[in-house]
């Protein structure tokens, strides 16, 4: 009974570092991030609260090759348009379906809530998202 105090202790203490390494790495959260952060960028900007050139060099960090010249291409023709706002959105499921030294690729399940000129919205949808290594990170490469 001395030893149940360290014991619950030393369980506690590896289920709280495997639960940190489980949720904070790996493919599958740097899919959710990139995804994320791009949702976050292209939805401050369409909602008016960030400038073109603001979105523009944060999408940069986020994305590259041709996704980045739809999607900087878009910001300029969409500007201003009613465009419906996401006001809330999950990342569902991610499932990675090829994986190799520099690409990442996975089927993306999100779940959007969108207002637009008909009031609030649901709906879910499916993408397929290619991520590409660059230097330390990932960058998207594809987003439909």
């Amino acid at each position: 009974m001395k030893h149940l105090p360290k014991k619950i202790a030393v369980l506690l203490t590896v289920f709280i570092l495997s639960t940190i390494m489980a949720s904070g790495s790996g493919p599958e959260s740097a899919i959710s991030m990139l995804v994320c952060q791009r949702t976050d960028i292209m939805n401050e900007y369409f909602g008016g609260h960030i400038l073109y050139k603001e979105a523009a060099e944060r999408i940069d960090k986020v994305e590259k090759g041709r996704l980045l010249s739809e999607d900087l291409a878009a910001m300029k023709e969409f500007f201003q348009t009613d465009i419906e706002e996401i006001t809330d959105y999950k990342i569902k499921k991610i499932d990675i379906t090829e994986m190799d030294e520099t690409l990442i690729c996975a089927v993306v399940t999100i779940e959007w809530e969108l207002y637009g000129t008909g009031g609030t919205e649901n709906m879910e949808e499916i993408y397929s998202v290619i991520a590409e290594k660059c230097e330390n990170s990932y960058k998207l490469v594809q987003f439909f």
